[in-house]
C-alpha cells in the first residue's frame, strides 16, 4: 500500500468513526429528551388521576348526605310534603 492509499483509508476510517459517534450521540440525546417528555406526561396524568379521585370522593360524600334521612326530611318539610309538628316516621 502506498502512503497516499494508507492516508485515505485512515481518513475514511476517522470520518466514519466520527459520523458513527455523532449519530449515536444524537440518538442518545433524542432518547433522553423523549424520556423527559414522557415522564412529564406521566406526572400530569397522575395529578389528573388524583384530582379525579378527590372529586369522586367529594361526590360520594355528597351522595351520602343527599340520601341521609336528615336531608330527606328537611327537603320534605321545605316542600310541604310533611307538616311541621307531625312525626315523619309514620
Amino acid at each position: 500500500m502506498t502512503q497516499e492509499k494508507l492516508r485515505r483509508v485512515v481518513t475514511a476510517a476517522a470520518v466514519a468513526g466520527t459520523v458513527l459517534i455523532v449519530c449515536l450521540l444524537l440518538v442518545i440525546v433524542y432518547q433522553i429528551v423523549r424520556i423527559v417528555v414522557l415522564n412529564n406526561r406521566i406526572d400530569k396524568v397522575e395529578e389528573e388521576i388524583q384530582t379525579q379521585q378527590e372529586i369522586k370522593e367529594q361526590h360520594e360524600n355528597d351522595l351520602e348526605y343527599y340520601l341521609s334521612d336528615w336531608y330527606l326530611e328537611e327537603e320534605a318539610y321545605k316542600h310541604h310534603f310533611i307538616r311541621p309538628g307531625t312525626n315523619a316516621g309514620n
